[in-house]
Order: C-alpha cells, then structure tokens, then sequence
C-alpha cells in the first residue's frame, strides 16, 4: 500500500516527515500548527502534533493531549509518524475516524 496522502484540501501537508525540533528552535517551520487535523486516504484522522519524549517509529499507543496537542508513548489510541522523533519534534500522528 502506497503511504497516506491527505484528502483534506489544505495545501503543504505531508503526512511522512517530520519537522525536527532543532528546526523549530531556529525558526526553519513553516508547517502547520499544532492541532490541525486533516483526514488521509486510509481512512485515518491525522493530528499535527508535538513528541513531548522520545518517541519510535510507528508506535501504536501514543496519546495525544486535545488542549497542548503534546503525544507521549503510552496508552493511547494513536500511532506516531514512521519515524522516531525526539522531545520537541512534530508531527502528524493518526487515529481511526470512525
């Protein structure tokens, strides 16, 4: 299956990478903000959000807090990009949408 692509018309998504978070500090982001959500085409709800640890590659429990949008590996509902982020990265992490 090909990788998820956005179906939500909003220019500049990708939901495959990651923005570093030395990026951030040096002000190289010019992604969404945090919070925003889009839908792909595997029938997933994406959020862009932010790793507030260590974080592996397409981990299946993370939780992503609905008022700092801050994902933390433990007992949630959503996967992490597919690949491993650090404190302060970001993202789009997915959900079922139904």
């Amino acid at each position: 299956m090909a990788s998820p692509h956005t179906v939500t018309p909003i220019l500049g998504v990708d939901l495959n990478t990651i923005t570093l978070a030395a990026d951030i500090a040096q002000g190289l982001e010019d992604g969404p903000q945090i919070g925003t959500q889009v839908f792909g085409t595997d029938g997933r709800r994406y959020v862009y959000a932010q790793a507030n640890a260590t974080i592996t590659a397409a981990t299946a429990v993370c939780t992503v807090n609905a008022t700092t949008f801050l994902a933390t590996a433990s007992g949630g509902s959503y996967r992490s990009p597919a690949v491993a982020m650090a404190t302060g990265d970001r993202g789009y992490f997915s959900v079922a949408s139904v």
